[in-house]
């Protein structure tokens, strides 16, 4: 057996250096001629690059040599003592390892032989005489076709893995979404029950138990805020979520709201500010769903705000777009946490979470609304300085 080996240093030599192509370090490279010359020019020419490369002098010892081992590339004469002999071993060897790259030399190039190799399935073809920066050239190309091979086999692993881990997620989130549905609907029953009968007995109620009525009637008051939040929230989330549009004025809405809120955010001495840039003007909107969501961001303001501190509402009414902007003066939001604010059942800061009543849920129903207009949501906020709500509507 004429068998030569060699383990390939951890550099480049000064004939790849010169000719500018780096090798793998972990290829492995079998030559298979029956010249013992053309054998000592392809080692010579790879043997101070980072390859492990082995030698054979004819078919039969090359198919003993890849019993034992697995090749990256067979750089194989085309003709030894059989005129086909190398195409023969090009297709044994793709037949055995279909991911060994197969580079055949030849010194009698014709159409023939081309076409024969290409049937073979044979990744490149090396005329005779041919330099050591040309073979280090070619078989550089091929390594590099084979990481890039890798690579898109890495990558659809990682795609398919994520498509699968995506489905699962979708899959919780319509259970999660299920199981929200059907406890609102179950608590929305009971609650309007406590809540008809506290009406009820509340004429009967001597004067020292008025406090204890007035406690009752708030509580029920959390709850059922508590249950519509579930109710929209499950709803938004629907697949088929559909929005009613009207044309709509929304600068009275808010008018009303910050009305309605007074109590609120007097309570907590706030100071609020509504103002107006442009020219108002009616829009396509669906009324109560907009009013929810604007809803909710004030009360967001109004419940996470430092006491004695302001609230900004600002409609800017623009030739291609309508914008509301909310801006408070409370504790802010992290970086880390603005992209997960708008997730339902998140709240953040948990010392203020002790303090102020909801689920969190509030931002997702905002932002499920915002896009089912076609318009966008978006925050600013600085940890410990505030935070700046935005709502984008298309004209």
């Amino acid at each position: 057996m004429n068998q030569e080996s060699i383990t390939l240093k951890d550099k480049l030599g000064a004939d790849a250096g010169k000719s500018g192509v780096e090798i793998s370090k972990s290829a492995r490279i079998l030559v298979v001629d029956d010249e013992a010359q053309m054998r000592a020019l392809c080692l010579r020419a790879l043997s101070d690059t980072v390859v492990a490369v082995e030698t054979a002098s004819g078919p039969e010892e090359a198919l003993t040599l890849l019993s034992r081992n697995a090749f990256d590339i067979i750089i194989t004469d085309m003709q030894m003592s059989d005129p086909r002999a190398g195409v023969n071993l090009a297709k044994e060897a793709r037949n055995r390892w279909p991911q060994t790259d197969i580079l055949i030399m030849t010194g009698q190039p014709s159409l023939e032989t081309a076409i024969s190799t290409l049937k073979t399935g044979a990744a490149d073809y090396l005329l005779k005489p041919f330099s050591i920066a040309q073979l280090q050239t070619v078989v550089s190309k091929l390594l590099g076709m084979r990481r890039l091979r890798r690579e898109l086999e890495r990558q659809k692993l990682i795609s398919h893995k994520l498509a699968e881990d995506y489905a699962v997620l979708q899959k919780l989130e319509q259970l999660k979404s299920g199981l929200i549905g059907r406890v609102s609907h179950e608590l929305r029953t009971p609650v309007t029950i406590a809540r008809m009968s506290a009406e009820a007995v509340k004429g009967e109620i001597s004067p020292s138990g008025l406090p204890l009525y007035a406690k009752l009637d708030s509580a029920l008051d959390r709850m059922q805020a508590t249950v519509e939040d579930l109710l929209l929230f499950s709803k938004t989330q629907e697949e088929d979520f559909q929005i009613t549009k009207t044309v709509v004025d929304l600068w009275p809405m808010l008018e009303r709201l910050l009305a309605d809120y007074r109590p609120l955010w007097e309570k907590r001495g706030l100071s609020v500010d509504l103002s107006l840039k442009g020219e108002r003007r009616p829009l396509p909107a669906d009324a109560e769903l907009m009013k929810a969501a604007f809803s909710r961001l004030l009360l967001n303001a109004i419940n996470f705000n430092r006491r004695g501190g302001s609230i900004s509402i600002l409609a800017r009414y623009e030739l291609e777009q309508i914008s509301f902007v909310f801006t408070d003066t409370g504790e802010g939001i992290s970086t880390e946490e603005q992209s997960l604010i708008f997730d339902g059942l998140y709240q953040v800061a948990d010392h203020l979470t002790r303090t102020v009543n909801g689920l969190g849920v509030g931002l997702a129903i905002v932002r499920r609304i915002i896009e089912a207009h076609g318009g966008k949501l978006s925050v600013e906020s600085v940890l410990g300085n505030g935070s700046i709500f935005t709502i984008l509507l298309p004209k």
